[in-house]
């Protein structure tokens, strides 16, 4: 406290506007639509591409020359502490893991997993989340849609590195979690493309800055 106390300048700092401050710096949201601006989501896109080359290539098929796709650069993130974090290729450097917009009801403070997980351990804690929200918060069928979409992007990576038999769950991890997503995105209503094509709702600030700017 003594230590929080010198860093925040004064004795009457607010805990856990601190930490919460603190954590937030350190984090990068698990959604591309969360992390890039749109110069941003096009470059990821070329990735992905590259990364399903490399996937087809692996499994023996014969995929010609695979591109190499672009660096990004700052203005590709929607903040600065994102680039800063990632930096030209994207490589996760982060502490923690953010789901903006997941927050319970009852408690405002921001989700977070750690950055440190796998692929696996990161969606099973994503998929408890998930279903601890939609079993307890009454969430509106729009409001679990980015959890989906958080697991969605999870599946590529479970089936390239977690698809062998799991030895505690007696399953393929990968095929598991496609098919929970499918399920569970069939019963709100939603596909796969619409999970694919999430994007987080314009803020009422937002709007009232176009409407002044507008008006001006």
């Amino acid at each position: 406290m003594q230590i929080a106390a010198l860093y925040a300048g004064h004795a009457d700092f607010d805990v856990a506007q601190l930490v919460a401050g603190l954590v937030t710096a350190e984090s990068v949201p698990f959604l591309p639509a969360l992390r890039y601006a749109d110069t941003g989501l096009r470059k990821r896109a070329q990735w992905e591409d590259t990364w399903a080359l490399q996937r087809r290539e692996d499994k023996g098929e014969s995929v010609g020359s695979i591109p190499v796709p672009p660096k990004y650069k700052k203005e590709d993130f929607l903040k600065v502490t994102f680039w800063d974090l990632r930096g030209g290729l994207d490589v996760p450097k982060e502490r923690w893991v953010s789901y903006p917009g997941c927050e319970r009801g009852a408690d405002g403070s921001l989700p977070i997993a750690w950055a440190g997980w796998d692929h696996l351990q990161q969606a099973t804690a994503l998929a408890a989340y998930y279903l601890e929200m939609k079993e307890s918060e009454g969430w509106e069928a729009a409001r679990p849609q980015p959890l989906l979409a958080g697991l969605l992007e999870l599946v590529p990576w479970l089936e390239q590195w977690h698809n062998d038999v799991d030895p505690v769950f007696g399953e393929r991890m990968g095929a598991y979690y496609k098919g929970f997503v499918s399920e569970e995105a069939r019963g709100h209503g939603f596909t796969l493309d619409d999970l694919r094509a999430w994007k987080p709702a314009v803020t009422s600030a937002k709007r009232e800055r176009k409407k002044r700017g507008t008006a001006a």
